[in-house]
């Protein structure tokens, strides 16, 4: 939960240096970027990060970790890129609710197969009710505050958009890359396995995810559709959003082991409402979106986040 409400800051942190170099291509670079040099020096000092890398190689080599596995950052990339087509389409409270209802939604899936390294998990009615009702709080919280500068996902909210054919691609876009990024939470916890250190797992996952975005900048500078970086002296603060994703990746990497990743997903949708809740409290310009509607939502949320845990309580689960 205490990486979710992280996750928050690291949006709040992206969203407004997006908003100062007015394109969310360049911020979401600066983010991979940055992150990826910290953990490049890590790997370069840490023989203990070199050997995980080491060892994952082998173990590909071997027939264990399928080669696909590794490439779980490529997901984290296109969560950026869609974010930033989408939004200004269909607004950032559908983007939102349409994630959250792929993370959620796929979760239960990944773990009926066994995809993370938790194992099989059984679909049953708590986890079917906690993921729907995960989705509902989301909305809530998220609806209960548009038009209040910042969000959860780091971009600036505004009207929800309305609904209709322009905004049924998007709207298709956010819940597919919503249910990737159960399937990265889950690919990156068996790399992590192999690893033995969420410094290499995570180095990996920033590796791909820059080399993603790199490329797509690249393509639309020789394009002509991305212009000279443009900076409006933005606070110093927001420069810190690649450490903050380090860190949300590197402990949800390992965290998906113990809980699954239904559970994790759950857990993390809380930290991240509670995170961008105690954000706005703490700014007075924002202070006032904090309304009954929003802590319903979270609340939720939270009853969402325990349903699952109830399944070792009597068997209630099942």
């Amino acid at each position: 939960m205490l990486i979710g409400a992280l996750s928050s800051g690291q949006s709040r942190m992206n969203g407004e240096l997006s908003a100062r170099l007015h394109e969310p291509v360049y911020a979401a670079l600066w983010s991979f970027g940055s992150g990826w040099l910290v953990l490049t020096v890590v790997l370069l000092t840490s023989r203990r990060t070199r050997a995980g890398i080491r060892a994952l190689v082998a173990d590909i080599r071997a027939g264990g970790l399928p080669l696909w596995q590794t490439f779980g950052g490529l997901l984290g990339g296109t969560y950026v890129l869609v974010q930033s087509y989408a939004v200004p389409l269909a607004g950032v409270a559908l983007f939102t609710i349409a994630v959250v209802g792929g993370q959620t939604g796929n979760a239960i899936v990944v773990d009926k197969i066994g995809l993370g390294p938790a194992g099989r998990a059984a679909v049953t009615p708590l986890r079917v009710v906690a993921a729907i009702l995960a989705t509902v709080g989301v909305g809530i919280a998220v609806l209960g505050r548009v038009g209040a500068p910042g969000s959860m996902n780091g971009v600036t909210d505004g009207p929800v958009a309305a609904v209709g054919a322009a905004v049924a691609v998007p709207v298709l876009l956010a819940l597919l890359v919503g249910g990737l990024h159960s399937v990265q939470s889950a690919i990156n916890g068996r790399v992590n396995v192999v690893t033995g250190t969420p410094w290499a797992t995570t180095w990996l996952n920033f590796t791909n995810g820059l080399l993603l975005l790199a490329t797509v900048a690249l393509l639309r500078r020789v394009a002509g559709g991305l212009g000279p970086v443009h900076v409006d002296e933005p606070p110093g603060w927001v420069w810190f959003g690649g450490l903050a994703g380090v860190v949300f990746v590197g402990v949800a990497a390992v965290v998906v082991r113990h809980l699954g990743v239904l559970h994790t997903m759950l857990v993390l949708l809380c930290g991240q409402l509670l995170g961008a809740l105690a954000l706005d409290l703490v700014n007075p310009a924002t202070r006032h979106t904090v309304t009954s509607v929003v802590v319903v939502g979270l609340v939720l949320t939270a009853v969402a986040a325990v349903l699952p845990t109830l399944r070792r309580v009597g068997g209630l689960g099942s």
